[in-house]
């Protein structure tokens, strides 16, 4: 891990210190993603609990708020660079033992907490608060572009590319870890004290001093200890080391037994016996040949110009087969569209590997039902038509190639997604190209815009056939502005899932969910609030579609997993399990501190299909935003902020975490017993802010949902289903009622303090019992 370098350095006191104001007035470049990992990795920043609950840490906007006045109050610009595309040493079989790893500590994790040892369980789960955190980088990218900071995404590394601004005194200094300094930087500044005024750096030489090796040694014992693990994780003797100071004093006595000679470290992996080495010879061989790819693309490092070309150092001397150690060539005018966030690298990676690798996901195991939806037709299809929007402008030789899907429980058995042939051009490819003087206007009484509101601007301006039939475009010229952009491109992603006819009306499916997104607005509620709102009823309809959203909806984990219902009849327990699922879909109010309260392992289970769902359908909007631009439907000349601003505006770009689904599970479960046994839930729940208006949302969104579903056409939702669901809104209404009752009653009878006279947390399966993850 990264943070094992500054731990180092910190341990050894190789770091210098200054006072901030001799920044003042200067630019530096900030390795988003080392940034990020420290926050997560920090005792004072990390939310352990993070990966039992999903979504983004409570605490996290504060501390990047906080972060950014402390710039600004120091004089300081910065750059945000993040990191791009996989380079080629990041293997299959790279990655798929860093997701065995991390899905073996967490099933510990869980094991611990299931035993009712809660403090031993969070600092379980905090030893993986950074594993399948590419959502929290996309927010990160999104909110500092809201907040007017200058954000750019690398080729591929972002340490190469600080190094390259620094290089080109774009920049003054580089803020960042161990990469920067094996990328090419003399210093490189490890960490910011705002409230003391100071920072601290450590500089190359320095190090080279304190280890005795020359550069070619430092990027070895760098690689090795897993110091650059945007390249390479450390090698596997050493990964089991919980201190990073004391893992890469390892590496460094391992690199003299080797007379500092990295590369004979890892050849002498593959030399040993089958029963001396952990990770099997196989394994062994793979890291020889990734430590070798890592070092070339180190000699040869792949950055972004400021002229526009994607280019390596020293260009004269790069070999033929560079393709082999930094990865496939694509177009510059993709590089281009990634570096202002306009797409995100996971399908290019794709796309250039070859390969879609399905890791483990966060509740350590996966079960039958996520297995099969992984490799089901659903979300196969989803990424195959991703992937053939992408190739259809590409060389012939990805529009010949195929990409296999491999999964990590059974890596032996590939499968071809099958990318459609989309060379020849679609009729809706080319009939969404609506500029902004003829955007449909939305009645007065429907509040939203394409950018504030995208989806349900989407289908509420096709409402009307009269307005829908001027969305076809006569002679238009390429889009350029953030509205008319982000409206087409939700269009063509919405008649592409088959919400939208190829007349431009809406479909059954598009006219199911325009009953329950108007249903949604009964309420005045936030910009915010109503874009959550929408996403949430857009996915509900696609999990209908996948049948994973329906009181019959088999358990997607082993029985053995926690925190399932365990109050009332089967019908209680089968009901609360469907809306607590429905409120996995928005987010939980919560003070910006860690979280503490129950956890439930069987709801982060169904939450792991609906965030693999909720990605495919964002990677195949980007994949429609691409093609926009790459069939010059759009403007290749429009500036870099507007790439930046479509790309935050896109629909489905949040994930809400398992906070509010786990609520309505506690307070549903507890109306289903006897009233004297009921439990305050309030008390669970230690930070939560506005219970009451968390319950009032998702009840809300469970009207919206059902309302759609019981409008539509059979096409859509049959009769067995419809009259299910409708079972479950009676059932609802019924619980509803008896709280609101006990609440009046409570009411009198305490003073109107609404604590009700439950005793305790009414909890006996030790797996509902609260546990502190607050930093």
């Amino acid at each position: 891990m990264a943070s094992a370098f500054k731990d180092y350095t910190a341990v050894h006191h190789l770091q210098t210190s200054t006072n901030l104001a001799e920044f003042d007035g200067t630019r530096i470049a900030v390795d988003a993603d080392d940034y990020l990992h420290t926050l997560l990795t920090n005792p004072q920043t990390r939310e352990p609990l993070l990966p039992a609950l999903g979504g983004l840490p409570f605490a996290l906007e504060k501390h990047v708020n906080g972060d950014l006045t402390g710039f600004a109050e120091a004089g300081i610009t910065v750059v945000w660079v993040f990191n791009g595309l996989d380079c080629a040493s990041r293997s299959q079989g790279v990655v798929g033992r860093e997701g065995r790893r991390a899905a073996e500590g967490l099933s510990h994790a869980w094991d611990i907490y299931d035993s009712g040892r809660g403090d031993e369980a969070v600092l379980a789960f905090g030893k993986n608060c950074t594993y399948k955190t590419d959502h929290i980088t996309r927010w990160l990218l999104s909110h500092l572009h809201k907040r007017g900071q200058t954000v750019l995404v690398a080729p591929y590394t972002a340490a190469a590319q600080c190094v390259y601004l620094e290089s080109t005194a774009h920049v003054d200094a580089i803020a960042g870890s161990a990469s920067a300094l094996v990328f090419g930087a003399d210093k490189v500044i490890t960490s910011f004290d705002f409230a003391h005024n100071r920072l601290a750096w450590v500089e190359l030489k320095t190090l080279l001093g304190n280890f005795l090796l020359n550069q070619s040694g430092f990027e070895d014992l760098m690689l090795i200890s897993g110091c650059v693990d945007v390249l390479l994780p450390a090698l596997s003797e050493l990964e089991a080391q919980d201190s990073g100071a004391a893992r890469v004093s390892s590496a460094r006595a391992l690199l003299n037994r080797f007379n500092g000679d990295g590369h004979a470290v890892a050849l002498s992996q593959t030399q040993l016996k089958p029963a001396e080495t952990p990770i099997g010879a196989a394994a062994a061989s793979d890291y020889l040949d990734c430590f070798r790819k890592a070092k070339y693309a180190i000699r040869y490092a792949v950055h972004l110009t400021s002229s526009g070309s994607v280019t390596p150092v020293n260009p004269d001397k790069v070999p033929n087969d560079v393709h082999d150690f930094v990865g496939q060539r694509l177009p510059e005018e993709l590089y281009y569209y990634l570096s202002r966030g306009l797409i995100g690298p996971r399908v290019l990676n794709w796309r250039t590997k070859m390969i879609v690798y399905e890791t483990p996901p966060l509740d350590g195991v996966g079960g039958p039902v996520y297995r099969d939806m992984v490799r089901g037709s659903g979300i196969t299809e989803l990424r195959a038509q991703s992937l053939g929007l992408l190739t259809k402008s590409l060389h012939r030789y990805y529009q010949k190639t195929d990409v296999d899907l491999v999964c990590w429980f059974n890596e032996g058995d590939k499968r071809r997604l099958g990318i459609p042939d989309r060379t020849e051009p679609a009729a809706s490819t080319h009939l969404w190209q609506v500029k902004t003087a003829a955007l449909p206007k939305l009645p007065e009484n429907i509040p939203g815009s394409p950018v504030e509101t995208p989806l349900s601007y989407a289908i509420f301006a096709l409402s009307d056939f009269n307005e829908a039939r001027y969305t076809f475009p006569f002679g238009s010229t390429p889009l350029a502005e953030p509205p008319e952009l982000v409206a087409n491109i939700t269009w063509r992603f919405l008649h592409e899932r088959g919400y939208i006819n190829p007349d431009h009306t809406l479909s059954h499916w598009g006219r199911a969910l325009r009953t329950s997104l108007l249903a949604a607005r009964a309420h005045p509620t936030s910009h915010d609030h109503a874009r959550e709102s929408d996403d949430a009823l857009f996915l509900a309809f696609e999990l209908h579609r996948l049948n994973l959203l329906h009181p019959a909806t088999p358990t997607p984990n082993p029985p053995n997993f926690s925190g399932a219902p365990l109050r009332g009849t089967p019908q209680d327990k089968s009901h609360t399990t469907l809306l607590a699922r429905l409120a996995t879909l928005a987010s939980f109010s919560h003070a910006p501190i860690g979280y503490t309260g129950p956890l439930s392992r069987t709801l982060l289970a169904y939450q792991s299909l609906t965030t693999t769902l909720r990605g495919a359908l964002r990677d195949s909007l980007e994949m429609q935003a691409a093609n926009l631009f790459l069939s010059a439907s759009a403007s290749r000349n429009a500036p870099s902020t507007i790439l930046t601003e479509v790309g935050t505006r896109l629909p489905l770009g949040g994930e809400p975490d398992l906070g509010l689904a786990l609520l309505v599970k506690s307070w549903l479960d507890e109306l289903s017993q006897e009233p004297s046994r009921r439990g305050e839930v309030g008390r669970w729940f230690n930070h939560a802010a506005d219970i009451p208006g968390d319950l009032e949302r998702v009840w809300r969104l469970w009207n919206a949902l059902n309302a759609g579903l019981q409008s539509a056409d059979l096409a859509v939702v049959n009769t067995d289903a419809r009259k299910r669901f409708a079972d479950v809104d009676v059932w609802l209404k019924e619980k509803l009622a008896v709280a609101n009752a006990s609440h009046s009653h409570a009411h009198a009878h305490n003073n109107g303090d609404g604590q009700g006279n439950g005793n305790g947390n009414g909890n006996d399966d030790g797996a509902a019992g609260g546990v502190n993850g607050s930093a």
